[in-house]
Protein backbone atom coordinates (compact mmCIF):
# COMPACT_ATOMS: atom_id res chain seq x y z
CA UNK A 1 0.00 0.00 0.00
CA UNK A 2 1.72 3.20 -1.14
CA UNK A 3 2.17 6.27 1.05
CA UNK A 4 -0.34 8.46 -0.76
CA UNK A 5 -3.00 5.76 -0.39
CA UNK A 6 -2.33 5.54 3.35
CA UNK A 7 -2.46 9.34 3.65
CA UNK A 8 -5.79 9.43 1.84
CA UNK A 9 -7.21 6.87 4.29
CA UNK A 10 -5.90 8.81 7.29
CA UNK A 11 -7.41 12.02 5.88
CA UNK A 12 -10.94 10.61 5.79
CA UNK A 13 -12.96 12.24 8.59
CA UNK A 14 -14.70 10.37 11.37
CA UNK A 15 -18.21 9.15 10.77
CA UNK A 16 -20.85 11.90 11.09
CA UNK A 17 -22.14 12.33 14.64
CA UNK A 18 -25.60 11.01 13.73
CA UNK A 19 -24.07 7.82 12.32
CA UNK A 20 -21.79 7.49 15.35
CA UNK A 21 -24.94 7.69 17.46
CA UNK A 22 -26.49 4.90 15.39
CA UNK A 23 -23.34 2.85 15.98
CA UNK A 24 -23.51 3.40 19.74
CA UNK A 25 -27.15 2.33 19.92
CA UNK A 26 -26.58 -0.60 17.58
CA UNK A 27 -23.78 -1.98 19.78
CA UNK A 28 -25.66 -1.39 23.05
CA UNK A 29 -27.15 -4.77 23.96
CA UNK A 30 -29.72 -3.07 26.16
CA UNK A 31 -31.02 -0.83 23.37
CA UNK A 32 -34.35 -1.37 21.62
CA UNK A 33 -35.70 -0.85 18.10
CA UNK A 34 -37.31 2.31 19.45
CA UNK A 35 -33.93 3.64 20.62
CA UNK A 36 -32.51 3.11 17.14
CA UNK A 37 -35.53 4.78 15.59
CA UNK A 38 -35.22 7.85 17.82
CA UNK A 39 -31.54 8.43 17.14
CA UNK A 40 -32.09 8.17 13.37
CA UNK A 41 -35.05 10.54 13.40
CA UNK A 42 -32.92 13.26 15.01
CA UNK A 43 -31.18 13.70 11.64
CA UNK A 44 -33.64 14.48 8.81
CA UNK A 45 -31.04 13.81 6.08
CA UNK A 46 -30.13 10.43 7.55
CA UNK A 47 -33.83 9.60 7.88
CA UNK A 48 -34.43 10.47 4.22
CA UNK A 49 -31.43 8.37 3.10
CA UNK A 50 -32.62 5.34 5.06
CA UNK A 51 -36.21 5.57 3.81
CA UNK A 52 -35.00 5.94 0.23
CA UNK A 53 -32.78 2.86 0.59
CA UNK A 54 -35.48 0.82 2.36
CA UNK A 55 -37.93 1.40 -0.49
CA UNK A 56 -35.60 0.04 -3.17
CA UNK A 57 -37.29 -2.92 -4.94
CA UNK A 58 -34.19 -5.02 -4.32
CA UNK A 59 -35.06 -5.54 -0.64
CA UNK A 60 -38.41 -7.10 -1.42
CA UNK A 61 -40.75 -5.15 0.86
CA UNK A 62 -44.36 -5.57 -0.20
CA UNK A 63 -45.46 -2.08 0.80
CA UNK A 64 -43.91 1.35 0.83
CA UNK A 65 -42.00 2.29 3.96
CA UNK A 66 -43.04 5.74 5.13
CA UNK A 67 -41.23 6.06 8.46
CA UNK A 68 -38.16 4.82 10.33
CA UNK A 69 -40.18 2.62 12.65
CA UNK A 70 -41.46 0.60 9.70
CA UNK A 71 -37.99 0.39 8.17
CA UNK A 72 -36.40 -0.94 11.36
CA UNK A 73 -39.18 -3.44 12.09
CA UNK A 74 -39.33 -4.79 8.52
CA UNK A 75 -35.62 -4.89 7.65
CA UNK A 76 -33.99 -5.28 11.05
CA UNK A 77 -31.19 -3.49 12.88
CA UNK A 78 -28.34 -4.99 10.83
CA UNK A 79 -29.68 -3.76 7.49
CA UNK A 80 -30.66 -0.33 8.83
CA UNK A 81 -27.17 0.05 10.27
CA UNK A 82 -25.76 -0.71 6.81
CA UNK A 83 -27.99 1.99 5.30
CA UNK A 84 -26.75 4.48 7.90
CA UNK A 85 -23.14 3.66 7.05
CA UNK A 86 -23.92 4.08 3.37
CA UNK A 87 -25.32 7.53 4.15
CA UNK A 88 -22.00 8.37 5.83
CA UNK A 89 -20.16 7.31 2.69
CA UNK A 90 -22.28 9.68 0.60
CA UNK A 91 -21.41 12.57 2.92
CA UNK A 92 -17.69 11.76 3.24
CA UNK A 93 -16.70 10.77 -0.29
CA UNK A 94 -16.66 12.19 -3.77
CA UNK A 95 -17.14 9.05 -5.84
CA UNK A 96 -15.08 9.19 -9.02
CA UNK A 97 -14.22 5.77 -10.39
CA UNK A 98 -12.71 6.88 -13.69
CA UNK A 99 -9.67 4.55 -13.29
CA UNK A 100 -12.11 1.62 -13.32
CA UNK A 101 -14.16 3.13 -16.16
CA UNK A 102 -17.21 2.92 -13.91
CA UNK A 103 -19.86 5.47 -13.04
CA UNK A 104 -21.08 6.27 -9.54
CA UNK A 105 -24.42 4.71 -10.50
CA UNK A 106 -22.76 1.43 -11.47
CA UNK A 107 -20.77 1.36 -8.22
CA UNK A 108 -23.94 2.04 -6.20
CA UNK A 109 -25.82 -0.69 -8.05
CA UNK A 110 -23.07 -3.20 -7.23
CA UNK A 111 -23.18 -2.27 -3.54
CA UNK A 112 -26.99 -2.54 -3.46
CA UNK A 113 -27.07 -5.87 -5.29
CA UNK A 114 -24.41 -7.34 -2.99
CA UNK A 115 -26.42 -6.32 0.07
CA UNK A 116 -29.65 -7.55 -1.51
CA UNK A 117 -28.08 -10.93 -2.27
CA UNK A 118 -26.68 -11.21 1.27
CA UNK A 119 -30.08 -10.46 2.81
CA UNK A 120 -32.02 -12.82 0.54
CA UNK A 121 -29.45 -15.61 1.04
CA UNK A 122 -29.13 -15.40 4.81
CA UNK A 123 -32.25 -13.79 6.28
CA UNK A 124 -33.99 -17.14 6.89
CA UNK A 125 -31.04 -19.52 7.02
CA UNK A 126 -28.42 -17.64 9.08
CA UNK A 127 -29.94 -14.28 10.13
CA UNK A 128 -27.34 -13.67 12.86
CA UNK A 129 -24.59 -13.55 10.21
CA UNK A 130 -26.15 -10.41 8.75
CA UNK A 131 -24.68 -8.45 11.66
CA UNK A 132 -21.34 -8.91 9.89
CA UNK A 133 -22.25 -9.69 6.29
CA UNK A 134 -24.76 -6.87 5.72
CA UNK A 135 -22.28 -4.00 6.21
CA UNK A 136 -19.46 -6.05 4.70
CA UNK A 137 -21.40 -6.91 1.53
CA UNK A 138 -22.62 -3.32 1.14
CA UNK A 139 -19.29 -1.57 1.71
CA UNK A 140 -16.57 -4.14 0.95
CA UNK A 141 -15.57 -2.40 -2.28
CA UNK A 142 -15.45 1.11 -0.83
CA UNK A 143 -11.67 0.83 -1.08
CA UNK A 144 -12.02 1.30 -4.83
CA UNK A 145 -13.13 4.88 -4.27
CA UNK A 146 -9.95 5.60 -2.32
CA UNK A 147 -7.78 3.75 -4.83
CA UNK A 148 -9.32 5.80 -7.64
CA UNK A 149 -8.71 9.07 -5.81
CA UNK A 150 -5.08 8.11 -5.22
CA UNK A 151 -4.42 7.09 -8.81
CA UNK A 152 -6.00 10.29 -10.15
CA UNK A 153 -3.85 12.40 -7.81
CA UNK A 154 -0.72 10.53 -8.92
CA UNK A 155 -1.55 10.84 -12.60
CA UNK A 156 -1.76 7.05 -12.83
CA UNK A 157 -5.42 6.87 -13.82
CA UNK A 158 -4.73 4.38 -16.65
CA UNK A 159 -2.87 1.79 -14.56
CA UNK A 160 -5.92 -0.29 -13.59
CA UNK A 161 -7.06 -0.65 -17.18
CA UNK A 162 -3.53 -1.42 -18.38
CA UNK A 163 -3.33 -4.33 -15.95
CA UNK A 164 -6.82 -5.57 -16.82
CA UNK A 165 -5.95 -5.45 -20.52
CA UNK A 166 -2.95 -7.67 -19.76
CA UNK A 167 -5.28 -10.31 -18.31
CA UNK A 168 -4.86 -9.55 -14.62
CA UNK A 169 -7.82 -9.93 -12.26
CA UNK A 170 -9.22 -6.75 -10.77
CA UNK A 171 -7.51 -7.47 -7.43
CA UNK A 172 -4.19 -8.05 -9.20
CA UNK A 173 -4.70 -4.85 -11.19
CA UNK A 174 -5.27 -2.89 -7.98
CA UNK A 175 -2.11 -4.30 -6.42
CA UNK A 176 -0.16 -3.44 -9.55
CA UNK A 177 -1.53 0.10 -9.58
CA UNK A 178 -1.10 1.07 -5.93
CA UNK A 179 0.19 -1.89 -3.93
CA UNK A 180 -3.11 -2.93 -2.36
CA UNK A 181 -6.40 -4.47 -3.40
CA UNK A 182 -9.76 -2.93 -2.54
CA UNK A 183 -10.49 -5.29 0.34
CA UNK A 184 -7.24 -4.32 2.10
CA UNK A 185 -8.04 -0.63 1.67
CA UNK A 186 -11.61 -1.06 2.94
CA UNK A 187 -10.40 -3.05 5.95
CA UNK A 188 -7.83 -0.36 6.76
CA UNK A 189 -10.53 2.32 6.48
CA UNK A 190 -12.86 0.35 8.76
CA UNK A 191 -10.06 0.10 11.30
CA UNK A 192 -9.63 3.88 10.98
CA UNK A 193 -13.35 4.19 11.75
CA UNK A 194 -13.01 1.81 14.75
CA UNK A 195 -15.31 -0.87 13.38
CA UNK A 196 -15.48 -4.18 15.20
CA UNK A 197 -12.55 -6.52 14.38
CA UNK A 198 -14.87 -9.30 13.18
CA UNK A 199 -16.06 -7.24 10.20
CA UNK A 200 -12.52 -6.11 9.41
CA UNK A 201 -11.27 -9.71 9.42
CA UNK A 202 -14.21 -10.85 7.32
CA UNK A 203 -13.41 -8.28 4.63
CA UNK A 204 -9.68 -9.09 4.65
CA UNK A 205 -10.33 -12.83 4.27
CA UNK A 206 -13.07 -12.52 1.63
CA UNK A 207 -10.40 -12.90 -1.07
CA UNK A 208 -8.94 -15.99 0.63
CA UNK A 209 -11.35 -17.75 3.02
CA UNK A 210 -8.87 -20.59 3.45
CA UNK A 211 -6.83 -18.19 5.58
CA UNK A 212 -9.30 -18.49 8.43
CA UNK A 213 -11.50 -21.21 9.95
CA UNK A 214 -14.86 -22.06 11.51
CA UNK A 215 -17.80 -19.69 11.16
CA UNK A 216 -15.50 -16.86 10.04
CA UNK A 217 -14.31 -19.06 7.16
CA UNK A 218 -17.89 -19.76 6.10
CA UNK A 219 -18.83 -16.07 6.21
CA UNK A 220 -15.70 -15.08 4.30
CA UNK A 221 -16.62 -17.66 1.65
CA UNK A 222 -20.19 -16.32 1.50
CA UNK A 223 -18.88 -12.80 1.02
CA UNK A 224 -16.49 -14.06 -1.67
CA UNK A 225 -19.37 -15.74 -3.52
CA UNK A 226 -21.50 -12.58 -3.25
CA UNK A 227 -18.69 -10.45 -4.71
CA UNK A 228 -18.07 -12.98 -7.47
CA UNK A 229 -21.75 -12.97 -8.40
CA UNK A 230 -22.04 -9.19 -8.74
CA UNK A 231 -19.46 -7.70 -11.07
CA UNK A 232 -17.83 -4.37 -10.10
CA UNK A 233 -20.16 -2.44 -12.43
CA UNK A 234 -23.25 -3.98 -10.82
CA UNK A 235 -24.06 -6.47 -13.58
CA UNK A 236 -24.54 -10.21 -13.06
CA UNK A 237 -23.39 -12.58 -15.79
CA UNK A 238 -23.47 -16.32 -16.42
CA UNK A 239 -19.69 -16.51 -15.89
CA UNK A 240 -19.89 -14.60 -12.60
CA UNK A 241 -22.65 -16.90 -11.33
CA UNK A 242 -20.63 -19.96 -12.34
CA UNK A 243 -17.59 -18.65 -10.48
CA UNK A 244 -19.67 -18.00 -7.36
CA UNK A 245 -21.13 -21.50 -7.51
CA UNK A 246 -17.62 -22.97 -7.64
CA UNK A 247 -16.85 -21.13 -4.39
CA UNK A 248 -20.13 -22.31 -2.85
CA UNK A 249 -19.34 -25.92 -3.73
CA UNK A 250 -15.70 -25.63 -2.59
CA UNK A 251 -16.70 -24.36 0.85
CA UNK A 252 -19.86 -26.53 1.08
CA UNK A 253 -22.24 -23.60 1.40
CA UNK A 254 -25.99 -23.81 0.79
CA UNK A 255 -26.40 -23.75 -2.99
CA UNK A 256 -30.19 -24.00 -3.10
CA UNK A 257 -30.71 -20.97 -0.86
CA UNK A 258 -28.14 -19.05 -2.92
CA UNK A 259 -30.04 -19.85 -6.12
CA UNK A 260 -33.32 -18.67 -4.59
CA UNK A 261 -31.65 -15.48 -3.39
CA UNK A 262 -30.06 -14.89 -6.80
CA UNK A 263 -33.43 -15.32 -8.52
CA UNK A 264 -34.88 -12.64 -6.23
CA UNK A 265 -32.05 -10.20 -7.01
CA UNK A 266 -32.34 -10.78 -10.75
CA UNK A 267 -36.10 -10.17 -10.65
CA UNK A 268 -35.79 -6.92 -8.66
Amino acid sequence: MNNRLLKNIDAIPALPESVQAVERVYHDKESSFEDLQKVIEKDPLLTADILRAANAPLYGLKRQVTNVQQAVSLLGRDVIRSFALSSAVDSNFTINLAPYKMSKEQFSLACERQLGLAIAWLIRREPKRLAYLAPAAFLVDLGRVIISKTLIEEGNEAKIQEALDEGKTIAQAEKFACGAQATDVTATLFNHWHFEPDIIHLIRYSDDPEGTYGVERDMAAELKAIRETVLPNGSIAEDSIAEAKETIEEFELDLKSYERALEHVLES
